[in-house]
């Protein structure tokens, strides 16, 4: 499947807000997974049946439900039904190819975009569909497949001090973009140390290989770049936001949010241009090593110009050829072309073309 885009040929004609899961299934059954905390209780648990999570819309406490695939309608339905999410957002959500965006409505607030993992075996970055709802007391959030880069969120919950504990989901909200963003920031960096070796062995050894793989990077930090530039405009736009369920106390985590959302953004984009020069310092060297070789190769020739027409004038079947019969002929010819010879290199390299 592309990487790039998805292919779309199976919603073409439906309505909006149709359920077609668009994508690569990668689980088999949809887990979902409740947290729900406050200050003083914490509960954790794997929930069967998605009527058990409205209470979660009246409670006092802190939700959060994570669902672990995306390609089950009918799951995807139920837990539409049960806060009370639109339509246009479920199809978003099962689209795994969707542009990330932030969109805002009365009562919640809607955001997506991709977390992103290096497989480190083929060096090639993975991507992975992230959508999150917030609501009141709620915050739904939606991936592929299990495994994410949350855990750190997790521990931090289930101890019974810090920050996160005293918050509403805004607050949650926040500290799991945060995760996604500095794991943007640890791939790229991963992916820029190698970038930056590039520039001595661009200059000393600028193989067919190394262009190759000058390439590959290329490819994928555009591949990031994709993922990152949008995701910097969901940060700057809930640093704006005016939405009351985003609480005043969590704007400036949000703001936070945005310095590091544009840290990675500028880290992207100077590698992209790093890249750039590397590919424009491989073409130089690689013409310039032809220069070198086509220099050789002239002076090689234009030496042989003289050389050869000497030899062609004393090749030709004359019977009448002065010092043709001359006993040390041959050697005196011999002795002058190694002169000439001799001589135009000097020459080559009093006039500094050598």
């Amino acid at each position: 499947m592309a990487r790039f885009l998805k292919n779309r040929d199976q919603t073409a004609g439906l309505p909006p807000g149709s359920l077609i899961f668009v994508g690569q299934r990668k689980t088999d059954v949809p887990i979902l997974r409740m947290i729900d905390y406050d200050g003083e209780t914490l509960r954790e648990e794997t929930v069967a049946d998605s009527d058990v999570l409205r209470p979660c819309l009246t409670s006092d406490s802190t939700s959060w439900l994570n669902v672990d695939g995306l390609h089950d309608a009918e799951v995807m339905r139920r837990v539409g039904d049960a806060f009370a999410i639109p339509s246009l957002v479920l199809e978003d959500i099962v689209n795994t190819g969707h542009r990330p965006k932030l969109e805002e409505y009365p009562d919640l607030l809607f955001t997506t975009l991709k977390m992103l993992s290096l497989d480190e075996e083929e060096n090639r970055i993975q991507a992975e569909q992230l959508s999150c709802v917030l609501t009141g007391k709620c915050l739904i959030t939606f991936q592929e497949q299990p495994g994410d880069v949350f855990d750190p969120v997790r521990d931090r919950i289930r101890r019974q001090s810090g920050r996160l504990r005293q918050r509403g989901p805004d607050y949650l909200l926040y500290a799991l973009l945060d995760r996604v963003f500095e794991n943007y920031l640890k791939v790229v960096e991963v992916l820029g140390e190698r970038i930056e070796e590039f520039d001595e062995e661009v200059l000393d050894d600028p193989s067919a290989e190394l262009l190759e793989e000058i390439n590959a990077y290329r490819r994928e930090m555009a591949y990031i770049r994709k993922a990152v530039r949008p995701a910097r405009e969901i940060a700057l736009k809930l640093v704006r936001t005016e939405n009351g369920l985003v609480a005043d106390e969590t704007l400036p985590f949000l703001r936070d949010l945005l310095d590091l959302a544009e840290q990675v953004s500028d880290a992207v984009e100077i590698y992209r241009e790093m890249l750039g020069d590397h590919l424009n310092s491989y073409n130089m060297a690689v013409s310039n090593r032809l220069n070198d070789v086509m220099k050789f190769l002239t002076i090689f020739a234009t030496i042989f110009i003289p050389l050869s027409f000497l030899a062609g004038v004393y090749g030709m079947n004359f019977e009448v050829m002065p010092e043709l019969r001359y006993p040390y002929g041959y050697f005196i010819l011999l002795g002058f072309m190694a002169c000439v010879a001799i001589g135009m290199l000097l020459y080559f390299r009093k006039k500094k073309w050598l």
